[in-house]
C-alpha cells in the first residue's frame, strides 16, 4: 500500500472522530482460564504456578461470565481460553459446551504438554473449537530451553501436524525477544513446511516473569516488522501483538538495517524466494488494541484491557462485563486515543495508536508513549514528524 493510501486511511479516521470500530463490543475476550500450567516457561506472562491458585473461577462463575459475553450482541466476541493452561481445568470441556449454547465461537491456547495429545485434538475439533494455538518460540535446543521442559518444541510440531489431521485451524504463538530474535527465520520455514498459514508473533512487554534484558532496541523491533511483512509474501497471515507500529512500518516501507537483512537472508536461503503479494491486506485504517477490540478477564474475575496490561477495571463476580467494557474512563480513553507524550502527538496515533501494556509497563502510564516505537525515542515536532 502507498504512503499516500495510508494517510488517507488515518484522515478517514480524524473525519470520524477517532471513534473506534470496536466502541460497542471487543473482537476478543481472553480468559485465563486458570493460571496452572505443567511448563515453567521463562517468559510466561502469568507466571504460571503447576497447581491453580485460590480464587479461581468455579464453574458457575464461567458459565456466567460467558453468558455476559454474549451480552455483548452481535457479532458476539471470540473468546479465547487460555492460560496458565486451560487443559488443566476439569471442566474445560462442560465449559465448551456452554460458549457453544451461548453461540460464542471459541479458540483454545494450551500449553504443550502430555495433556495435549492426537486425542484431545480431535476432541476440541469435535466440540467446535474455532482455532487453537500453540506456542513455539525459537528452534529445537532454544525453544526447549526458553520453556523449561526437554522435548517441547518436538511435542509442539507433533502437535501442529495432530490439529491440522483433526480438521483444526492452527496457530502458532511465537515471542520476540534477544533469546529468540535470531530464530525468527527458522521458525517462519518451519511454519511454512508443515502448511501453518497464521504466525501470531508477540513482541515482548516485560512483565510477569519476563526480564527487561530480554527488551530489545527499537531499530531492531522495526527490522522484525519489515520480515515478518515479507514473511506474509508466503502466503502465511502475519499478526502482531503488542506491535501496532507495523501499520506504519509497512506504509513508509525503510530499508531496514542489519537484523532485517539477516532474517530475510536466511528466509529465502530455507524456503526460496517468495512468490506472492503480501497478505496483510494492507495497511488497516485501524487495529485492535487492549482495551479497543480486546479485552482480559483473569483466572480470579478481575477485568483487565489485556493480558500483558494489569490494570484491574473491575470483576466479572461483581461488574457488568459489558458495562465495564464501554463504560471504563480507561478504555474510553485508548478508544478515542487520548494519549500522552509522543503517542499523544504522533500523526499515527489513530492508526496505530502504541502498546498501551508497553507505556504502562514502562512508564506507569497506560496512555503514554511506546517506548518500542521508533517515533516515541525523539520528541515529535507537529505531524509527528522528528524534531530534529
Amino acid at each position: 500500500m502507498a504512503v499516500q493510501d495510508a494517510v488517507a486511511g488515518r484522515e478517514v479516521m480524524a473525519a470520524q472522530g477517532g471513534r473506534s470500530p470496536f466502541a460497542e463490543r471487543p473482537r476478543l475476550v481472553f480468559w485465563e482460564t486458570t493460571r496452572a500450567c505443567a511448563l515453567a516457561c521463562r517468559h510466561c506472562r502469568a507466571d504460571a504456578q503447576t497447581s491453580p491458585l485460590p480464587g479461581e473461577l468455579g464453574t458457575r462463575e464461567a458459565e456466567k461470565l460467558l453468558e455476559d459475553i454474549r451480552g455483548f450482541g452481535t457479532p458476539a466476541p471470540v473468546v479465547v481460553f487460555t492460560g496458565g493452561d486451560p487443559l488443566m481445568r476439569d471442566d474445560l470441556w462442560l465449559l465448551l459446551d456452554y460458549a457453544a449454547f451461548y453461540r460464542l465461537p471459541a479458540a483454545v491456547s494450551p500449553a504443550v504438554t502430555a495433556r495435549l495429545d492426537s486425542s484431545t485434538l480431535r476432541r476440541l475439533a469435535d466440540y467446535g473449537v474455532h482455532a487453537v494455538s500453540i506456542s513455539i518460540d525459537a528452534a529445537a535446543d532454544a525453544h526447549d530451553a526458553l520453556r523449561g521442559v526437554p522435548g517441547t518444541y518436538a511435542r509442539s510440531v507433533a502437535a501442529l501436524r495432530d490439529g491440522a489431521a483433526a480438521g483444526l485451524q492452527m496457530q502458532v504463538n511465537t515471542v520476540v525477544m534477544r533469546h529468540t530474535v535470531a530464530d525468527l527465520a527458522k521458525v517462519a520455514a518451519m511454519l511454512l513446511r508443515e502448511g501453518v498459514r497464521v504466525w501470531e508473533v508477540f513482541f515482548l512487554v516485560v512483565t510477569g516473569r519476563a526480564l527487561s534484558s530480554e527488551a530489545m532496541a527499537p531499530a531492531d523491533l522495526e527490522d522484525v516488522c519489515l520480515f515478518l511483512l515479507d514473511a506474509t509474501r508466503y502466503g502465511m497471515v502475519v499478526r502482531t501483538v503488542e506491535a501496532p507500529f507495523i501499520r506504519r512500518v509497512q506504509a513508509e516501507r525503510p530499508a531496514g538495517g542489519p537484523l532485517y537483512r539477516q532474517l530475510r537472508d536466511e528466509l529465502v536461503a530455507l524456503v526460496g524466494e517468495p512468490t506472492g503479494a503480501p497478505t496483510r491486506g494492507g495497511v488497516a485504517p485501524r487495529g485492535t488494541l487492549d482495551g479497543d477490540g480486546i479485552l482480559f478477564v483473569a483466572y480470579d474475575g478481575r477485568i483487565m484491557p489485556g493480558g500483558l496490561m494489569p490494570q484491574t477495571l473491575g470483576n466479572v463476580r461483581t461488574d457488568s462485563l459489558v458495562s465495564v467494557y464501554r463504560d471504563s474512563p480507561l478504555l474510553q480513553d485508548i478508544r478515542s486515543r487520548q494519549l500522552h507524550g509522543a503517542c499523544g502527538r504522533c500523526a499515527w496515533r489513530q492508526a496505530c495508536g502504541g502498546s498501551r501494556a508497553r507505556s504502562l509497563a514502562a512508564t506507569g502510564d497506560p496512555l503514554g508513549s511506546d517506548p518500542a516505537c521508533l517515533l516515541g525515542a525523539p520528541a515529535l515536532g507537529a505531524g509527528g514528524q522528528s524534531a530534529g
